[in-house]
C-alpha cells in the first residue's frame, strides 16, 4: 500500500473525534496532486503526528516549536520514504523528541486537524492538513532533541497553563478518551 493509499483508508475510516476539517482533508486526497507532498500549496498538503501519553496516561508529550515558539504535539511533513501515516507520525516523534519506543492506541486517526501556515520567504501561505495518530510512550526519557526548542511532559490537568492551541487541547482531550 502507498502513502496516499493509506491516508485515504484513513480518511475513510473516520476519526475517532470527527472535525470540520475531515471533508477538507478528503478533498484534498480527491484532488489532482499528491497531497503528502511538502511543495503542493494550494491549497497545502498533509502532515503526520503524534499524541503521545505518558507510560501511566497522566501526561502528553509537547513540544516547543521552533518557528511558531508555541507547545504543540511532535509531527511534521512527510518524506519520499515513509511508507504509510503511522510511519512518518513515529519518525517525527522520534526526530523532535528522541522517544521511539512507542505502543499505537487505536489504528485510527485520533482527529484531523487544518490550520493555516503564514508565508516564508521560500514558501507561500498555505494549509497543513494534519493526520494526527494516539499513542502510549514506554519510556519518560526524552532525547535528544535538535528540531524544537524544548520537548517535555506536560501533565493533562496542566494544558491550560502553557502557551497552546484549541487544536491541541482537542487532541489531547480526545487521546484521554482514548486512553480511557
Amino acid at each position: 500500500m502507498d502513502l496516499t493509499s493509506d491516508i485515504a483508508r484513513l480518511l475513510a475510516v473516520d476519526a475517532v473525534r470527527p472535525t470540520p476539517s475531515d471533508a477538507l482533508a478528503t478533498a484534498l486526497l480527491d484532488g489532482p496532486v499528491d497531497g503528502w507532498r511538502r511543495s503542493e500549496f494550494d491549497p497545502g498538503h498533509f502532515t503526520a503526528s503524534g499524541f503521545v501519553a505518558s507510560p501511566d496516561g497522566t501526561a502528553i508529550l509537547l513540544v516547543e516549536h521552533r518557528r511558531l515558539q508555541r507547545w504543540l504535539q511532535p509531527g511534521g511533513h512527510f518524506e519520499t520514504g515513509d511508507p504509510n501515516v503511522d510511519a512518518a507520525a513515529r519518525r517525527e516523534v522520534r526526530e523532535e523528541t528522541g522517544v521511539e519506543d512507542l505502543d499505537a492506541l487505536t489504528d485510527r486517526l485520533l482527529r484531523v486537524d487544518a490550520h493555516a501556515i503564514p508565508p516564508r520567504s521560500d514558501e507561500p501561505a498555505h494549509t497543513h492538513f494534519d493526520l494526527a495518530l494516539p499513542y502510549r510512550s514506554a519510556t519518560w526519557s526524552i532525547g535528544p532533541i535538535a528540531e524544537v526548542l524544548d520537548a517535555r511532559w506536560v501533565p493533562f490537568e496542566d494544558l491550560d497553563s502553557i502557551d497552546t492551541d484549541g487544536a491541541v487541547r482537542d487532541g489531547a482531550a480526545a487521546l484521554r478518551s482514548v486512553l480511557a
